[in-house]
């Protein structure tokens, strides 16, 4: 597998999952091959039938010993756009329990979704969300900046008022955005001042694929916006298994050896 530590000028990332393994055993399997590890949290901890545990004293010392920086993805299992109060609030409740127990590890960044509730209108859906991140922010004060919404499977156009309103980041996951036909210009604006940016390959209507032929152009446009806003956050790869991290990794080279020649 290509060891990328380093070698670009932002902080190239996997996930905590590609390997059939816990996320300590992924750790570290890829310590020594990037600069960062997204931390998998897809169920919230109070829903987990059986909760995941993590030696954060293993992970810090890990960190210390690779140079290596941590990115957290938050339970996807939430409903913030709830119209039950109850449930917006246990929402909020499960992030704070969860950035609390995380916080000796400094994670960069946080990503969160905001999943539509496919019974309520938009209009009230979009309501619930604006009460969801309201009290988030006044639960992280000045915390949330490290909280990044990402795009998901509807137009983003739809929330990225209320997100800036209120003062959170943007996570811009490219996969997501190829796949679910999302705006490619306002997908690219949003990557020059994003917190956390995913990237993988979409095959087969398939997202969460290596990288390959299919996304080159794709890939050359990323180096040169990366490049141009003077980005040194973090990229995750975000698939699941090594094979496709190594292909994905081996893309990712060979673009920016080209990106290299080009600007000679």
């Amino acid at each position: 597998m290509v060891k990328i530590k380093g070698r670009y000028p932002w902080r190239m990332g996997a996930t905590s999952f590609v390997i059939p393994a816990g996320i300590e055993e992924n750790v570290s399997y890829l310590a020594d091959k990037v600069d960062d590890i997204q931390l998998l949290f897809f169920e919230s901890p109070s829903q987990c039938h059986m909760p995941q545990q993590v030696d954060v004293h293993l992970l810090q010392g890990l960190a210390q010993e690779h140079d290596l920086s941590y990115t957290v993805h938050l339970p996807s299992d939430i409903q913030p756009g709830s119209s039950d109060e109850g449930v917006r609030q246990l929402a909020v409740a499960e992030i704070i329990r969860l950035m609390d127990d995380l916080a000796p590890l400094n994670p960069l960044c946080y990503d969160m979704h905001l999943a539509l509730q496919l019974e309520l209108a938009m209009e009230q859906w979009l309501a619930n969300i604006d009460d969801f991140l309201g009290q988030l922010r006044k639960a992280l004060g000045r915390e949330r900046a490290v909280v990044a919404i990402e795009n998901i499977d509807y137009p983003f156009s739809s929330v990225r008022p209320l997100v800036q309103e209120h003062g959170f980041a943007l996570c811009a996951d490219i996969g997501h955005g190829l796949l679910y036909g999302e705006d490619q210009n306002a997908l690219f604006a949003d990557i020059a001042k994003a917190a956390h940016i995913h990237y993988h390959g979409v095959r087969g209507g398939r997202d969460h694929q290596a990288l390959g032929a299919e996304q080159q152009a794709c890939s050359n446009r990323l180096g040169h916006v990366l490049h141009s806003a003077g980005f040194t956050g973090v990229v995750t790869l975000e698939v699941y298994r090594s094979e496709d991290l190594r292909a994905s990794l081996q893309h990712i080279e060979e673009c920016w050896i080209h990106y290299q020649q080009q600007k000679r």
